[in-house]
């Protein structure tokens, strides 16, 4: 049986602004607010099934071939077959994209790549094998990481193998090529599976070669183009290259040890100990780092922003219930100021199970809690780059998130974001922890002495954990900021 199936049909949405003012904000949205959910129109119809007659006459009788005598041969007639199925058309094959490494320690290849593998991503999963996750534009990909070395020498073999016919314009750089080809003793095989677009296969692209230039790796695409990190062409089929002098990359990667992890949470500790006592400031207990850099995973600046939304919306809502200037109508106001978030950043599908019931209905039990969550989303600007964060002992700017938030989207804010690299979160989150510790910890007295509020250090305290997801924690419900 054959179907049709109708294109999906899609409207552009129409970005909404909070505004805060009384004269506009109770004025309600029209019905066809541009922040209600796309629809997709779809519509299978069956073909008429198909009829068919078979009439099978009786076959003819046996007629003797020319065939010497004692081998008979006969032709039997045979009923019609039915047409066999067609196979379906324009299946699209996974998508491949190679990496080669020359390391001095190979089997340290997923440690090496695992920051850029973590920021490049919106979700990952590491095994023993390497990779799989789904990029920020929603393709999934599967990463094989090969560092045996009769694997990586027979890959090596067959590029030299695939180029040997290959005359580059200057002989030195084509032997120079062949000697990086050499020299490669890590593999990596990106695979994304189907369906995928133009603009997913760019994705990927960016993704590897993000993932390419912090260990000098190069790139092998399908049309046999390789690629320094850089995306400078070194050698192709056709005998391109963008160097007229190559020199083989023997790079030292530098080893990056268990020991020399914890060294690295060790001199964080002390760093964080010595600002504190340049304030004044003297700790109860000199913990060891709550998360050690090498389980830390960082966030995507796609999953910052859609958390940062999320909690700005129910924040607002918590600010209607209880700002000292007088609101008319709180839940008519707050429905409004969700709906046109929604439209922007797409909030109802980013609310935890708890943020949705305080969305839906208000619970007055509820509404300091999520006003403080303000302080959370001054962290998560931090983290993309589009604030500062200062000292602890005082409320966050209110103006200047809302400045930010409302008048932008999700697409915006990924163009303008500049993320802070792990290290920097992860300097901010120890100094942050132990200035939690101090006010739970220590006397009223030191937390005046510190001049921190304790709602704005355990509010920071809590979004820089989901952030780098300490002790796995991912779901943010579930985050718990303990000392």
């Amino acid at each position: 049986m054959a179907f049709k199936f109708l294109k999906n049909l899609f409207s552009k949405k129409n970005r909404g602004h909070i505004v805060l003012t009384p004269e506009e904000a109770y004025a309600p949205l029209p019905e066809e607010t541009s922040g209600e959910p796309h629809e997709n129109t779809g519509e299978i119809v069956p073909a008429p099934d198909a009829v068919s007659s078979v009439v099978i006459e009786p076959a003819p009788e046996p007629v003797p071939s020319q065939e010497p005598a004692g081998e008979m041969v006969f032709e039997v007639g045979k009923a019609p077959e039915e047409e066999a199925p067609k196979e379906e058309e324009n299946v699209q094959p996974p998508y491949e994209i190679w990496l080669y490494a020359c390391l001095d320690d190979p089997d340290s290849a997923k440690l090496l790549v695992r920051p850029g593998m973590i920021s490049a991503y919106h979700s990952l999963q590491e095994d023993e094998k390497g990779f799989t996750g789904t990029l920020n534009c929603g393709a999934k990909v599967k990463t094989d990481v090969r560092s045996d070395i009769s694997f990586v020498s027979e890959q090596a073999a067959y590029l030299k193998s695939r180029y040997k016919d290959t005359f580059l314009a200057d002989r030195d750089v084509q032997n120079a090529a062949m000697m990086q080809i050499e020299l490669f003793n890590v593999f990596f095989r990106f695979e994304m599976s189907a369906p995928y677009s133009k603009s997913d296969i760019s994705a990927l692209i960016d993704a590897v070669y993000s993932v390419a230039e912090p260990i000098r790796a190069f790139v092998l695409n399908s049309e046999m183009e390789l690629s320094r990190w850089d995306k400078r062409l070194v050698i192709s089929l056709d005998g391109r290259t963008d160097f007229n002098v190559f020199m083989p990359i023997r790079r030292r990667t530098p080893q990056v040890s268990q020991n020399e992890t914890q060294q690295a949470d060790e001199a964080r500790k002390n760093r964080s100990i010595e600002q504190l006592k340049k304030r004044g400031i003297t700790l109860p207990i000199n913990s060891p780092v709550q998360i050690r850099e090498s389980d830390a995973k960082l966030k995507s600046p796609e999953e910052i922003i859609r958390r940062m939304a999320a909690v700005f919306a129910c924040s607002l809502k918590a600010q209607a219930y209880t700002s000292p200037r007088e609101v008319a109508s709180p839940a008519e106001w707050s429905m409004n100021a969700i709906k046109r978030l929604d439209a922007q950043y797409g909030v109802t599908e980013q609310f935890t199970h708890k943020e949705a019931e305080y969305a839906r209905r208000a619970i007055d039990s509820q509404h300091q809690h999520h006003l403080l969550r303000f302080e959370s989303c001054q962290v998560l600007l931090w983290a993309l780059g589009l604030s500062k964060l200062g000292w602890p002992d005082e409320k966050c700017d209110l103006n200047f998130i809302m400045r930010i938030i409302r008048d932008a989207d999700t697409e915006v804010l990924m163009r303008i974001a500049k993320p802070r690299p792990l290290n920097q979160i992860l300097d901010m989150h120890d100094i942050t922890f132990r200035l939690h510790s101090l006010c739970v910890l220590g006397n009223e007295k030191a937390e005046t002495e510190a001049h921190v509020d304790h709602d704005v250090v355990y509010e920071r305290h809590y979004a820089l954990n989901w952030l780098v997801s300490v002790d796995g924690i991912s779901d943010w419900d579930l985050v718990v900021p303990k000392i």
